[in-house]
This record gives C-alpha cells, sequence and structure tokens, in this order.
C-alpha cells in the first residue's frame, strides 16, 4: 500500500455541483438471481450485481476516485467515463431522505453506490500449516488516520538535500499532491482485518496482484476539497501544492481480490478502527 506524507488542508466545500439539473434515469437493476456481466461489474453501475459476484473481470479496476471526485465537483475530464457522470448527476438531482442512508435497502439507490480497488503490497498472510488466510492491512490516510486513502497522485520533485529554500522555485523543484480520501460519518474504522480457512488457496498469488476491493455508497455533503500551499524553507525546499478531496459515505462491503484474474479471494472481511 502506498501512502505518502501529507500536510492538513484549509476546507473548501464544492457545492456547485448540487445545482445541476435532473437528467434521465439509470438502466433498470439485474433480475433478482442473475448474476452479474462483466460490463456490469466494470461499470459498477449495478451494485447489486456486483455484491453477488462470485467473480470479478481479470485486471478488475473498479471506478476511479478521481473521476467520481470531478464529477462531484462538476469538472469532469474528456474522456472521463459518461456512466460515471451520468450517475453523479442522476443522486445530485434527486432530494436525499434518511431512508436511503439505511444499508438495510438492498438495491436503494444504486446509483450512489461506487466501487473502489486499492491495491496492497503487504498485511495478507497464509498460514500453510493451518490453511489459514489472513487479513490486517491499514488503509489510513498518512495525515488523517480516521480518513480511508483511496488514491494519491504525487507531480515534481523534491528539492529537500539538493537546494536552499531560495533557490527552489527557480530550479523546478515544485511539487503538487493530489489525494483522495473517504470518511464515514461518525467511524474511524480504516484498517481490513479478516481470517478465513483457505485449504486449497494458492500461494502462488504474488503480492502485487492483492487489492481491497471497497463497496461505498455515497451521502451528503458528498464532497469536500481543501487546497493548502506551502513555500519553500529551509527545513522543505520545495514548494509544495497539497489537494485533499474528501468523498462521504458509508463500506457496505470490503473484499480481497486478485486483480490480475479477478478472483474473490474473500468477502468475509471487516473495518475496525
Amino acid at each position: 500500500m502506498y501512502l505518502l506524507k501529507r500536510g492538513r488542508s484549509s476546507a473548501l466545500c464544492i457545492a456547485c455541483a448540487l445545482s445541476w439539473v435532473s437528467v434521465s434515469a439509470l438502466a433498470a437493476a439485474p433480475q433478482p438471481g442473475r448474476a452479474a456481466s462483466a460490463a456490469d461489474i466494470a461499470s459498477g453501475a449495478k451494485a447489486r450485481g456486483i455484491m453477488s459476484a462470485d467473480a470479478l473481470a481479470p485486471n478488475f479496476t473498479g471506478d476511479d476516485p478521481e473521476h467520481v471526485r470531478d464529477a462531484l465537483a462538476g469538472h469532469s475530464a474528456p474522456g472521463q467515463p459518461a456512466s460515471i457522470t451520468g450517475r453523479v448527476r442522476a443522486f445530485l438531482s434527486r432530494p436525499f431522505t434518511k431512508a436511503q442512508h439505511a444499508a438495510s435497502q438492498p438495491g436503494a439507490q444504486t446509483d450512489r453506490t461506487f466501487t473502489f480497488v486499492i491495491p496492497v503490497s503487504y498485511g495478507v498472510r497464509y498460514l500453510s500449516k493451518k490453511k489459514v488466510l489472513t487479513v490486517n492491512v491499514s488503509l489510513a490516510a498518512s495525515h488523517d488516520p480516521d480518513a480511508i486513502l483511496l488514491k494519491e497522485t504525487v507531480k515534481g520533485q523534491s528539492g529537500r538535500k539538493l537546494v536552499v529554500a531560495p533557490e527552489a522555485k527557480e530550479k523546478g523543484f515544485v511539487q503538487t499532491f493530489d489525494s483522495i480520501e473517504l470518511k464515514q460519518e461518525g467511524s474511524a474504522r480504516t484498517t481490513v482485518r479478516g481470517s478465513i480457512v483457505l485449504p486449497n488457496f494458492d500461494r502462488a498469488h504474488g503480492s502485487d496482484d492483492f487489492a481491497i476491493v471497497l463497496i461505498c455508497t455515497l451521502a451528503p455533503p458528498y464532497l469536500t476539497d481543501d487546497i493548502e500551499h506551502n513555500a519553500p524553507t529551509d527545513e522543505e525546499p520545495t514548494d509544495i501544492t497539497r489537494r485533499t478531496s474528501i468523498l462521504m459515505g458509508h463500506v457496505d462491503a470490503a473484499w480481497l481480490i486478485d486483480r490480475k484474474e479477478g478472483t474473490i479471494i474473500t468477502k468475509r472481511l471487516r473495518l475496525v478502527k
């Protein structure tokens, strides 16, 4: 799991997306008992389909957190999947009620449900003598232990130990950090744990193929966007801009998968503090 150090950001709430007009209804959900197709799963548009899936498409990537963030902010980039933009517009155009927030209502507001895939490189262990697979993976953001880090990109080179503060920007030592996180209201559960007996587990699985799948339902205010700029200092001689976008909602399920093959290794995982 990749986690990079970031500073806290000042709050800037994204509200412009909430004024979008209504659009056409989404395609109907799959009929009860029908297995989800690879297209259903890959698009993330049919939550019931993925919840009952026995396997995923090879090289499964789920929903890109950046695409979801940009659609919520009303700044969808060219080439962004129309399915995500349409789903976001659909649920923003309708009033949100407390009943929709209840996890006990299967299939309710499935357009608010997104599937995020987080690669993991540690915390998955198979005890061959006991035939037990254990999972203990922290998904916490480095600067905020109450948030789950969904995606982070870093551009630019650090000037630490290379230049002094007055030279940093002049010599091009400028970095941007773009982090997308998930927060659950009233919950600080960011560690995925589980233990399951798997007598026939293939120990040839490489650690690079493992990933945690989070099936999440978004809820108001859906998104906050924080931007902070730090000028170069003697301690950190780099011009740094940090953007921290936080998706608001709750996690409905957590799975361990083999991304390359699309195999669901276990659905019996839980989030804990």
